[in-house]
């Protein structure tokens, strides 16, 4: 998946960055919106509730990092040393603004007692939790993706799709002419492929420059991103990306990793009991990325599938350095190993490498009349209502 960080003009087109708050009294979680306000001594971070509306402000002067964090894809946060809240953010662009907004940003302040105490509790429930987290989970979601059958899968990521993008105020775009400029896309990138669903690319109104391959072989690519793409040669490089993870059912293990054990076994036999849960996961697949392995992965895949297309692997790479150009690549201090892509600089490079090998250039992928069509496809979009178009 790919997602961006840009200066002002570039995060324009970028969705509002969004996290999960929890109020320390009861387990609801509540999914906010997040903005920055004011300067100096004054600065507050606001977090509108997405649901009710009501909007709370912490103080960025009083903020504190809560230090005992158990995953290595999140950060939490804290309005002071003893309001009981938690905000946990996932989304690198909100990490982005926190850490320019508090440059000195402090730990949250231990409790008293017996720091030794503490630490040595903190350890031996981190090494039991790793030992789950890193070992068992990831190893039965590699066993639980190949055993779930093909249209469990893809009725998931249906019911997903669904229920994610209205509830981030986006909906399908459709149009005749861009509809069939992406059905050509797609079945020049994938002539003689063989996947193990059929795949169902859909373009959304989304605003963020990103794309995502749901369960099941659902690929949306979000309009931000064909806004900013200055060829169809470019989409078509993250449609391949895309495609690579569908080809290796990543949205899936992902899905099963977030939902954890339970859920795993839960949907082996059939009980879809942790459905929600799953829902919740698949969401952070919108904002969130895949390991660096299974990013790589991805790449390598799509040069192959470029190159068989007779479009150019380096397509890829001139989409990352663009990326790149703004800002994507930029420093985030103790934030930076929330990227869990490869570096952009080896991806680009890697992507240079593929195109070198040797292909034979096919034309263009779109002609000049598909291409304005596909970007224009959001213009005549109908929501989505009961269902998705068919």
């Amino acid at each position: 998946m790919l997602q961006s960080i840009g200066n002002s003009d570039f995060a324009a087109k970028t969705a509002m960055s969004y996290a999960e708050l929890y109020d320390g009294i009861s387990p609801v979680q509540r999914r906010v919106s997040l903005r920055v306000s004011g300067e100096g001594p004054e600065a507050v971070l606001e977090l509108r509730d997405v649901e009710t509306h009501t909007v709370q402000r912490w103080s960025l002067a009083d903020m504190r990092q809560v230090p005992d964090q158990a995953r290595e894809d999140a950060f939490i946060f804290t309005p002071d040393d003893t309001d009981p809240a938690r905000l946990v953010i996932r989304e690198a662009e909100a990490l982005r603004v926190l850490v320019l907004a508090i440059p000195e940003l402090r730990p949250l302040r231990p409790a008293s007692g017996s720091l030794l105490k503490v630490l040595g509790m903190i350890g031996a429930a981190a090494a039991a939790f790793g030992a789950i987290l890193f070992g068992l989970v990831p190893f039965m979601a590699d066993r639980g993706a190949e055993m779930i059958p093909p249209q469990t899968e893809i009725a998931l990521g249906q019911t997903y799709f669904n229920q994610i993008y209205p509830a981030r105020g986006a909906h399908e775009c459709s149009s005749p002419a861009g509809d069939a400029a992406l059905a050509a896309m797609q079945a020049r990138l994938t002539q003689g492929v063989v996947l193990p669903f059929p795949l169902r690319t859909r373009v959304v109104s989304d605003p963020s420059l990103n794309a995502t391959a749901l369960p099941g072989g659902h690929v949306t690519l979000h309009r931000g991103l064909i806004e900013a793409a200055e060829s169809p040669e470019e989409v078509a490089a993250v449609l391949a990306h895309e495609i690579g993870h569908v080809a290796h059912r990543d949205g899936m293990r992902a899905v099963l990793q977030g939902m954890g054990s339970f859920g795993i076994i839960g949907l082996l036999y059939g009980d879809f009991l942790g459905g929600s849960a799953a829902a919740v996961v698949t969401q952070q697949l919108i904002t969130s990325s895949y390991s660096r392995d299974a990013e790589a992965r991805a790449d390598a895949y799509a040069h192959e599938l470029l190159a068989n297309a007779g479009v150019s692997p380096g397509s890829l790479g001139v989409f990352f350095e663009r990326l790149r150009d703004q800002g994507l690549d930029i420093e985030l201090g103790v934030f930076q190993h929330l990227n869990t892509h490869p570096e952009l600089l080896s991806r680009i490079e890697a992507s240079a490498a593929a195109a070198s090998v040797g292909f034979v250039e096919a034309g263009p992928i779109l002609t000049q009349e598909e291409w304005a069509a596909l970007q224009n496809i959001c213009g005549v979009a109908a929501p989505l209502a009961g269902g998705v178009k068919g």
